[in-house]
């Protein structure tokens, strides 16, 4: 979505451009073109910078008919989908709901630098451990890691990473706490 990075060849929104949109808010875009490639990022579009405009903000409790009723995360129920199945995805965003989570930091290369922040949960009996990426979610467990505590929902929004060693990776870009 947005402007091309072509060292990545991903699509981003700078943050700049949406500091001011939260999650559930209701946003126009004025959409000019679509990527020429055509793959599982179908959300991926081009606009005008100026042209992202806030109408309005979704309703809590009427966040549950946006959910997604697929039985499986992005076709299976792994951490990432290989470079072989990605192409049988028409989408690479998911919204779900969660009853039950824990949230957990993981040091990578035993370096605590490199802490990250986790979300295990389970969703259609199978269990996902992906890694947390939404900044506001993220800055709310380092100022109280307790801050969830007593939540008994939580609505995902779940996403695919580009490409890291022929595998696309499951992400959590998204939390709403119900």
């Amino acid at each position: 979505m947005g402007e091309t990075n072509l060292q990545h060849h991903t699509w981003e929104v700078h943050t700049y451009l949406v500091a001011h949109v939260h999650l559930l808010d209701v946003v126009e875009i004025n959409v000019t073109g679509y990527p020429l490639e055509k793959t599982h990022q179908t959300a991926n579009i081009l606009f005008r910078k100026t042209s992202i405009n806030i109408l309005g903000r979704f309703k809590n409790q009427d966040v549950q008919d946006l959910c997604d009723k697929r039985k499986l995360i992005f076709g299976n129920t792994g951490k990432s989908v290989s470079e072989e199945a990605i192409g049988a995805l028409s989408y690479s965003l998911m919204l779900i709901n969660v009853d039950q989570f824990e949230i957990f930091e993981k040091a990578y290369d035993e370096k605590p630098e490199r802490m990250k922040l986790r979300m295990l949960f389970t969703y259609n009996g199978s269990e996902y451990d992906f890694p947390i990426t939404d900044p506001i979610f993220i800055n709310n467990y380092q100022r109280n890691p307790e801050f969830t505590l007593g939540v008994t929902k939580a609505y995902l929004c779940l996403s695919l990473a580009i490409p890291f060693i022929a595998w696309y990776y499951k992400l959590v870009p998204g939390i709403i706490l119900h």
